[in-house]
């Protein structure tokens, strides 16, 4: 009975870390995955905004933590889709992403709101592609701007 008690207050406590070090093991991933992936390279964010579309290519990545998916973003994350935080997701449902980041006639916009979206069409554990959509802002310019893209990569780190 001690040994079953003692193994329910480890598992506890185990579960209890992660939830306050999720963001820590994610920026950790990122890292691990820039440095280590094999598949380094691999990826596209393309999106729309002003009537143009733009091509992100440099270093696509993302992690996934528990099932649950960190940001997607370009290894300098000047293109990035998310808030540095995770995200439940299932294939086709959209969730809220809150930060979308982009570049913009050689302008970084950015915006969080809650009316920031993506949505996973396709993982299968290797590849994991998607869309998004919402509006970023620039201070200098002070214009906000409706984006709409799509994002696909292999470089994935599961943890």
């Amino acid at each position: 009975m001690k040994k079953l008690f003692l193994s329910f207050i480890i598992l506890f406590a185990l579960q209890s870390y992660a939830q306050v070090n999720q963001q820590e093991m994610m920026k950790k991933a990122k890292l691990l995955s820039s440095k280590f992936s094999n598949s380094k390279g691999k990826g596209v964010i393309t999106y729309t905004a002003k009537g143009k579309t733009y091509t992100e290519k440099n270093e696509i990545s993302t992690v996934i933590i528990n099932n649950q998916i960190g940001d997607i973003s370009n290894d300098k994350h000047t293109v990035s889709i998310g808030d540095g935080s995770v995200h439940s997701f299932k294939v086709g449902k959209s969730y809220v992403c809150k930060v979308l980041i982009v570049m913009i006639d050689g302008k970084q916009y950015s915006r969080r709101s809650s009316s920031n979206i993506a949505t996973i069409t396709f993982f299968d554990g290797k590849t994991i592609k998607g869309t998004f959509s919402g509006t970023v802002y620039n201070e200098k310019t002070k214009e906000t701007i409706p984006v709409t893209g799509s994002f696909q990569t292999g470089n994935i780190t599961s943890i």
